[in-house]
């Protein structure tokens, strides 16, 4: 049996527009476990991982987690340039990469696909972390601006936690806030410094008032 801390955070309205890159509206993210497959090499509902800097593996640490997504933000950033070449990835680009860890400049991002928002004036961002350094999960929120899907809200909490030991992580935010109404949520998973290994696993996004499973 793995043990398990909870952190609780409270956070605020962000506001930032920029261009836009699920389940249902009940249920908010899809498969934030990452057990689900889709019909390639993908988590279900998820961006495609590189298979070097952001790996979807089976967690071997401790029983019960299954599939997780892991970043390594000790690759170079000329490896990661090499990878998202050879993978076809073409969403990221790194001028003139360097051989010193990704860690030290960009980081890595790995996005959900577009949700539908859960409604509600409150929402829930709740994750599981293993890891020690720096590393966020961002929900961004996009809305219709003269005609075109912006991005119009975001949120972020810190991950808390330690390596070798998973932590529950909670947000609580409101997006009623946002610059314009939102139609579709994203979520961002975000690693950087210091160079190491950063895991993530269960992720929801849901109305406040919602029991978590």
């Amino acid at each position: 049996m793995f043990h398990m801390t909870m952190i609780l955070f409270l956070a605020g309205a962000l506001f930032f527009a920029g261009p836009a890159g699920g389940s249902d509206a009940k249920e908010g993210v899809v498969n934030g476990g990452f057990e689900a497959a889709d019909a390639g090499a993908a988590p279900l509902g998820w961006d495609l991982p590189d298979g070097l800097g952001v790996r979807w593996v089976t967690d071997s640490d401790s029983a019960g987690h299954g599939k997780i997504i892991l970043m390594d933000t000790r690759v170079s950033e000329l490896d990661m340039a090499a990878q998202w070449k050879r993978e076809g990835i073409t969403k990221w680009d790194v001028p003139n990469p360097a051989p010193a860890p990704i860690a030290n400049t960009y980081g890595l991002s790995f996005y959900s696909e577009p949700f539908p928002p859960p409604g509600g004036p409150a929402c829930r961002l709740s994750f599981d972390y293993k890891g020690a350094g720096g590393a966020k999960v961002w929900v961004r929120g996009y809305g219709r601006v003269r005609g075109e899907l912006r991005r119009v809200y975001e949120t972020w909490a810190g991950c808390r936690g330690r390596a070798g030991e998973w932590t529950r992580n909670e947000m609580v935010f409101h997006p009623k806030s946002a610059a314009a109404e939102i139609v579709e949520f994203r979520v961002m998973l975000y690693a950087y410094y210091p160079p190491g290994l950063y895991a993530f696993d269960n992720v929801r996004v849901e109305r406040v008032g919602t029991a978590s499973r």
